[in-house]
């Protein structure tokens, strides 16, 4: 991913909260309105915030409460949230999601339904029961929530850019300089691998190289992967890779990204990640047009609230621009990337 690309999605987040955090208190609940609709929209942030969601939290199911209950005037309060109770960063920040997401379904100029919602959420973070004033309230929110918010994501970002910038590195090194060799290992095997196994190992090798912390999972629901790396906090990143043969025809072709992206999907729904990423050494010579959604130069496949990034390594021999002429393209609709995804969704169901 381009490093420039990736500042200037930093920048537009930074912006983002930045309004939020500095508007007049009127325009509190309409600035976090347009911060929630942003990111749930957003083709990278949209993926953690539905993981976020997805969390079953009693703290989360009660703050998400209060926007059924917060609207009441001249009747009770709000019930009470009791204290704040995350224990995990993960569980932070879907915290700070709810309270943002509460806040930004108050009505505008409803200054009584925000000020008892505000005071709430201030006890709740704060653990004090006195009543305060609108202005500590929201800043406390502001402090808490929406920084939360921003600093989870903002680190989110780093990780996954980190490792798409990791494989764009390997596919450059590969396409430049071991195209043969690749083909070699493919042929000949590597450390008692063969094929498409074989070919991972030399990714396992390459991402152990750039003295990044990994491990692989022998066993999950849906079988082995190729390799998982593993974050600070716990978090597990999927890679998945899948080896397309030069003889291979249109059917095997779109079969094998049609397992990939299933396979990547499952393992991420497996392990609770939002996204992952499928390597596809291709050795073909037909040139493979992907029906794929693309932000900020990452290419990527969108199945089941999952995010599934597509890096694709060419180890063909294939003579030179001058001698090869115009090459075959093979069109890949998106119906049929996600036909084996949505054929054992319905069978399992």
């Amino acid at each position: 991913m381009d490093p420039q690309l990736v500042q200037r999605t930093r920048y537009v987040l930074r912006s983002r909260v930045r309004r939020t955090q500095t508007c007049p208190i009127a325009l509190f609940p309409s600035a976090c309105k347009q911060l929630v609709d942003w990111l749930s929209n957003h083709p990278i942030f949209s993926a953690l915030i539905r993981q976020l969601e997805s969390r079953t939290l009693t703290d989360v199911e009660q703050i998400r409460g209060l926007s059924a209950t917060g609207s009441t005037r001249g009747g009770a309060a709000p019930p009470s949230l009791g204290q704040f109770t995350a224990s995990t960063t993960d569980e932070h920040a879907a915290v700070c999601w709810a309270i943002t997401r509460v806040v930004s379904e108050i009505a505008p100029n409803n200054l009584g339904t925000l000020r008892h919602i505000c005071n709430e959420i201030h006890n709740y973070l704060t653990g004090d029961d006195d009543f305060a004033d609108l202005d500590k309230a929201v800043g406390t929110i502001r402090d808490v929530a929406v920084d939360g918010l921003y600093e989870y994501l903002d680190e989110k970002l780093d990780s996954r850019n980190i490792t798409y910038g990791l494989l764009l590195k390997y596919k450059q090194r590969s396409e430049w300089f071991h195209r043969s060799r690749l083909r070699g290992v493919a042929d000949g095997g590597l450390e008692g691998k063969s094929g498409e196994k074989a070919l991972a190992v030399d990714l396992q090798e390459y991402v152990f190289d750039q003295q990044v912390e990994f491990v692989i999972e022998p066993v999950s629901a849906s079988g082995e992967t190729d390799l998982i790396l593993k974050d600070p906090e716990g978090g597990r990143l999927i890679l998945d890779a899948k080896y397309i043969p030069a003889e291979a025809n249109r059917s095997e072709i779109v079969r094998k990204l049609s397992d990939g992206f299933h396979q990547v999907y499952r393992y991420c729904d497996d392990f609770n990640e939002s996204d992952g990423f499928l390597v596809v050494f291709v050795r073909s010579t037909k040139r493979l047009a992907l029906e794929l959604e693309e932000s900020d130069g990452a290419r990527f496949l969108r199945l089941g609230g999952k995010t599934i990034y597509y890096i694709e390594v060419h180890i063909s021999d294939e003579p030179s621009a001058s001698r090869s002429g115009q090459a075959e393209e093979i069109q890949i609709s998106r119906d049929d990337l996600i036909a084996t995804v949505e054929d054992e969704d319905r069978g399992s169901s």
